[in-house]
């Protein structure tokens, strides 16, 4: 019987999101080594995938098997196709990233910030402590930049800057403190005046 799960909502492959279907791909491959089921079975292991598509890849593996229902390429394959498909082949990678790390701008959540921004340089090489520091000063708020220049902080070492904008984050006040709001006083169901209940109302006959 074949062990499988069930992709999530946000493990769908739309035809845009293409570090989506790169980490779908990887979960599908490790799924078949799991799995002697999907062996050397195209058909499966093409479905398997096919069945994390929605949208636009979703209408697009639709008419390609309308056109073949018979024709299963081997997985490989049948990646690059959908990558070609959407203009997502190998040689565009790069330029995709770029522009996501062009369009990433500083979060207030820095830890996600700088998650995103380990992700993407990673990607794409960039291992240079100057070259990362950088690019992350560059993204910051005017206030961010005021803040550190008035504290006459500078950074020679990227691991140095994310540790300390993350403990910065993590010891913000403003993150944590609880607004809290005044109980609402209780009204009179007797006399209609608030701050007690018909059972404490003097004003009763």
């Amino acid at each position: 019987m074949v062990s499988q799960w069930d992709f999530e909502s946000t493990d769908k492959f739309n035809g845009s999101n293409w570090q989506t279907l790169n980490r779908l791909v990887a979960l599908a491959n490790f799924q078949f080594a799991q799995d002697d089921d999907y062996d050397s079975n195209a058909p499966r292991q093409c479905s398997y995938l096919a069945g994390s598509f929605t949208g636009p890849a979703l209408d697009w593996v639709a008419s390609r098997y309308a056109a073949a229902p018979n024709t299963f390429p081997p997985f490989n394959r049948f990646v690059e196709e959908t990558r070609e498909a959407f203009g997502i082949a190998d040689n565009n990678i790069t330029a995709l990233l770029r522009r996501e790390l062009d369009d990433l701008s500083w979060q207030s959540d820095t830890p996600v910030f700088f998650s995103e921004f380990d992700r993407i340089t990673h990607a794409l090489g960039i291992t240079s402590h100057e070259t990362r520091v950088a690019m992350v000063e560059a993204k910051l708020p005017t206030s961010m930049k005021t803040l550190l220049a008035s504290q006459a902080l500078s950074f020679a070492n990227y691991e140095t800057m994310r540790e300390r904008f993350n403990c910065m984050w993590a010891m913000d006040p403003s993150k944590t403190k609880k607004v809290t709001h005044p109980a609402k006083k209780p009204r009179c169901g007797s006399c209609g005046k608030k701050g007690h209940t018909a059972t404490d109302c003097r004003s009763k006959n």
